[in-house]
């Protein structure tokens, strides 16, 4: 047979006795997926020094996407190194463009992704139209790694995720909720007027701001965050206003390690980001009110 899982379920036909099974052994037998580490030990252990920096300890590079398919634009940073990697769209909010995350992309390609940031169809798209055109563009970033001929040939490990922005934050919940390929989501004041998002059981990490009016986290996120009972998930509000994801914005060191690490622990299933998140290395962050205001969690994942 040909597919893939995490678990292996055995069923076993009811007994006509008081006895049950003897089961003395059980082997499955195939190829790892995805969710493994690069090969090599090409990503480094952690630490918060590594993760606060403006970039992670791999080197990259930059492609321009040729005839994009579905959306505008779109820049995808990858890591030069060796290897197969996830890969990550980044959609941005009403109005914006690609330089709304450019601090994110590079960030996230220096640890070990492949990040595909676009510009919409439209700069008035709706979020269910970006949770459409993240998929659209992850099916592109897929395509590319599985094609010769481009510069990221053979680094896309076949795992998604996305984050993004306002509307963009709505269209990641849209492509987690509809796109069993995206595995975690990151929506960073994120806005859906009519999103129903009980469904999703992916990882997903809110992040929110403390003085936003145009997508309040009690609003939006906050409800989400609770009626989604099968996620494992993580919801942070810091300081500023709607904006405070965006480049020039926030404590990019914080948000980058949080992001980083949520997407590394859920994409890669490397629990070496985990501590970051869950540990003690968690407790200097959450308890410091100048700079997160209120921080929820499901941990220990």
């Amino acid at each position: 047979m040909t597919g893939g899982g995490r678990y292996v379920r055995l069923y076993g036909t009811a007994r006509g006795t008081a006895y049950g099974y003897s089961l003395f052994e059980f082997q499955v037998y195939g190829t790892m997926g995805g969710t493994t580490p690069p090969p090599g030990g090409t990503v480094p252990d952690p630490t918060t020094q590594s993760l606060e920096a403006a970039t992670g300890p791999l080197a990259t590079a930059t492609y321009t996407v040729p005839n994009p398919s579905g959306y505008r634009a779109g820049t995808i940073t990858y890591p030069t190194a060796g290897g197969s990697y996830p890969g990550i769209v980044l959609m941005p909010g009403y109005q914006g463009t690609q330089q709304n995350l450019s601090w994110l992309g590079p960030r996230l390609a220096s640890w070990g992704f492949v990040v595909l940031n676009v510009d919409t169809s439209t700069l008035s798209d709706s979020p269910d139209q970006r949770g459409t055109q993240i998929r659209e563009a992850g099916t592109q970033l897929l395509n590319l790694g599985n094609a010769t001929g481009n510069p990221i040939s053979g680094k896309l490990n076949g795992v998604l995720g996305a984050a993004g922005h306002s509307m963009g934050g709505g269209g990641t919940m849209v492509a987690l909720r509809d796109d069993t390929r995206f595995r975690a989501g990151v929506p960073l004041a994120p806005y859906h007027p009519s999103g129903s998002f009980a469904g999703v059981a992916k990882p997903t990490f809110f992040l929110t701001c403390a003085s936003d009016v145009a997508a309040p986290g009690g609003t939006y996120a906050r409800p989400w965050y609770n009626s989604m009972t099968q996620a494992e998930k993580l919801y942070i509000e810091v300081p500023g206003d709607h904006l405070c994801p965006m480049t020039g914005y926030g404590n990019k060191a914080k948000q980058g390690k949080w992001s980083v690490s949520f997407f590394s622990r859920w994409l890669r299933d490397d629990a070496r980001f985990t501590p970051f998140l869950c540990g003690s290395p968690r407790d200097a962050d959450r308890n410091n009110t100048s700079l997160v205001t209120q921080w929820t969690d499901t941990c220990p994942f």
